[in-house]
């Protein structure tokens, strides 16, 4: 039995870390220029997917070219970054100006993700399809072009979103270190008081960090529609899990590692957990007549066995730790 996982498997194990990336990455962001963390944001996501699947069914059911890998995620992501900013101005915002502790937000984010869970399913459940007979639950994964490399026929947006993923990265970097507001932004990261008094609206940099993050949000979600078995937001509550996972692996310090966190939990969920399986039933189950069954089904034990081990020797994540050091330690650097 080969241990490592084919081909195919892992051209889509890479493309859910890369949404898991954008998600962690938009995620991290909002933590660090408000300090709440959203349980919301998976949910938040899922309006991507809702609204990739919508324009599946009302006008690329029967021409689903590359356009739609453009109007999907750009829609997507804008429906999305749309309801972050009210959730932050009508809701967060307010219940902060009132006194309430990140405990209290926290909570309130709960309540959002809750609702916004009902309204989706709801919107699903009831607005007929055009062309998909049930839109709650319907699989779209076959409404893209193939791409062919060598023998393999490949779906696209197991190459789509990795790509996504590099570019809107690229992109926030180049806003964050070219641009005024950028610089301003980073500013109030930093130190928020000094920030505004030096002239930075911070009110204005917090709800642009939330469009931000609800952008990222929506473009994973519109792009991860394709990998699901059907499109139903009931998933993002086991996609939340991983998402918090990366963004503490990550450190919740820094964007980019919040990207690269929650890259790496997304493949240890899928490329670690199948070769763990596969190691198990090589050895385990085939010499010493172990139980036969899938360890694939346990992949969030992966994830959060990585944010046990960060918490217990990287307290403060990957963003944490002193690179240069380890590296001298290791031998891998001089001095």
């Amino acid at each position: 039995m080969a241990i490592l996982p084919g081909f195919t498997y892992t051209l889509n194990s890479i493309a859910y870390a890369a949404a898991i990336g954008l998600l962690s990455m938009g995620l991290t962001l909002t933590y660090m220029t408000t300090r709440v963390p959203n349980f919301a944001h998976a949910t938040i996501g899922m309006i991507g997917s809702v609204v990739m699947l919508f324009l599946i069914d009302r006008v690329f059911y029967d021409n689903p070219g590359w356009t739609l890998f453009l109007a999907g995620p750009l829609l997507g992501g804008l429906a999305a970054a749309a309801f972050s900013v009210f959730m932050y101005v009508a809701i967060l915002r307010p219940l902060a100006n009132r006194g309430n502790t990140i405990i209290g937000l926290m909570i309130a984010t709960l309540a959002v993700d809750i609702i916004l869970l009902n309204i989706l399913t709801l919107i699903l459940n009831e607005v007929p399809g055009k062309n998909i007979p049930k839109l709650i639950g319907a699989p779209i994964i076959g409404f893209q072009p193939k791409i062919k490399i060598g023998n393999w026929v490949i779906d696209s947006y197991t190459i789509v979103l990795p790509l996504a993923a590099a570019v809107l990265a690229v992109a926030f970097h180049l806003f964050l270190t070219r641009t005024s507001f950028g610089v301003a932004m980073r500013a109030t990261i930093e130190n928020p008081d000094l920030a505004s008094a030096m002239g930075v609206n911070v009110s204005l940099v917090y709800t642009v960090s939330w469009a931000v993050s609800g952008f990222l949000a929506g473009v994973a979600g519109a792009l991860m529609a394709f990998a699901f078995k059907g499109v139903d937001p009931a998933v993002s509550a086991l996609i939340i899990v991983t998402v918090f996972a990366g963004s503490i692996v990550g450190g919740l310090a820094s964007v980019y590692w919040g990207l690269l966190g929650g890259f790496i939990v997304g493949l240890a969920e899928k490329i670690g957990t199948t070769m763990i399986n596969n190691i198990y039933k090589a050895l385990f189950v085939a010499h010493l007549g172990f139980p036969n069954i899938s360890l694939v089904n346990y992949e969030k034990v992966m994830s959060l066995g990585l944010v046990v081990l960060v918490l217990l020797y990287a307290p403060r994540g990957l963003a944490g730790v002193d690179w240069g050091r380890l590296a001298s330690r290791l031998g891998l650097r001089r001095g």
